[in-house]
């Protein structure tokens, strides 16, 4: 690995095929590109030693020295001529990773600069988000804390049928709970029979235990592409929503003083009071406590999955506002869209119980004799 990536580190990267267009270092939001005229042949990057400042914190002799990159492109050896020249030129950016301005100048020079955006394996999915909340924001001139709310609630109306099937099959799985168990407890005694005779009781119910997986896993894509765009949106830097000053960053609104021995969320002044992850938490329990959990699972694990979100505050509290107030008003949806689904079926079924013939099918011995 290279740089401060776990494992060992390379001394030295090299890359390329005569196909080297571009090279950059960057972060979140903020570029330096060289763009050769003619793609160089590899491109090498080491790590040196910086020089250690004469003055300052890092001054002292005892610190460790600081680490650096040292990057060159490579070209094929020329035999120059005497009088005679070779030139390289090289046109350079640095600024915002906007990808807009990205695209315009990889068009223009015929190279795919725009990939600083790193967007990941669902870059098309962002690019897309990207542009929906750039011309929200720009044509309807509203911020981009609603333009995120805007993208989310087209989400959830988009994949609505998908997560409505999902909820009405985990409903359906919840009803028959008595039933599966009853099966499995006659049963017990012949684990190869019991995969065949639940997939028998599945058919006779005309249900598909997939049913409830597969939807959220077409969703998961968005999911990753929206995740993906959010965090590296610099449209969003220094943009306010409510008490939000800036959705890049954290909401942190004050801090709670003597609480800095927290890991991983305190810092030396205390701890950040941030409310959107906490109202994310919040939300997302209220989703637990209303998802009907998968039959036959045993009670204390319900109980842990039921409370499982406060696992994640630690590794959420400190996402950036646009990022938090996403997965919140998705979740809102989401158990909006969970009673509403619940509310309909109850309705269109008349009663909740199952079919007699189901349970009978399950709870009648199988070697019982008419007589």
């Amino acid at each position: 690995r290279f740089g401060c990536m776990p494992g060992t580190p390379r001394t030295e990267y090299r890359g390329g095929a005569s196909n080297v267009v571009w090279a950059a270092p960057h972060n979140q939001f903020f570029a330096f590109v060289a763009m050769p005229d003619t793609p160089a042949l590899e491109i090498v990057a080491r790590a040196i030693d910086l020089p250690r400042p004469l003055t300052g914190r890092f001054s002292f002799t005892n610190s460790p020295a600081r680490k650096g990159f040292e990057t060159t492109l490579v070209y094929p050896g020329l035999t120059i001529e005497p009088g005679k020249t070779v030139e390289r030129k090289f046109n350079l950016y640095a600024g915002p990773k906007e990808y807009s301005t990205l695209a315009s100048i990889a068009g223009r020079l015929a190279n795919t600069v725009d990939l600083v955006m790193d967007f990941g394996f669902f870059g098309f999915i962002s690019k897309a988000l990207l542009l929906g909340m750039n011309w929200l924001h720009s044509a309807l001139s509203i911020p981009y804390g609603w333009a995120i709310i805007v993208i989310t609630i087209l989400l959830k109306i988009i994949f609505w049928p998908l997560t409505a099937i999902s909820t009405r099959s985990a409903k359906r799985m919840a009803d028959m709970a008595p039933q599966l168990k009853a099966l499995q407890e006659k049963y017990k005694d012949d684990p190869q029979k019991l995969p065949a005779k639940q997939w028998e009781f599945y058919r006779e119910n005309k249900i598909n235990p997939m049913s409830g997986c597969l939807p959220m896993l077409v969703q998961l894509p968005v999911f990753f592409g929206l995740f993906s765009m959010l965090r590296t949106a610099i449209e969003l830097r220094g943009a306010h929503f409510l008490w939000t000053a800036d959705l890049s960053k954290a909401d942190t609104l004050f801090m709670i003083p003597g609480l800095s021995f927290i890991p991983f969320i305190s810092t030396p002044e205390g701890l950040p009071f941030n409310l959107l992850p906490i109202l994310y938490i919040a939300s997302a329990i209220w989703q637990t406590h209303i998802t009907p959990m998968s039959p036959g699972m045993d009670p204390a694990q319900q109980k842990m999955m039921r409370w499982m979100p406060l696992m994640f505050l630690v590794i959420l509290y400190n996402f950036s506002g646009g990022l938090a107030l996403y997965m919140t008003v998705n979740n809102l949806l989401t158990i909006l869209q969970t009673k509403i689904t619940k509310t309909t079926a109850a309705r269109a079924s008349g009663s909740p119980t199952l079919p007699p013939t189901s349970t009978a099918s399950v709870l009648t011995p199988a070697n019982k004799k008419k007589k």
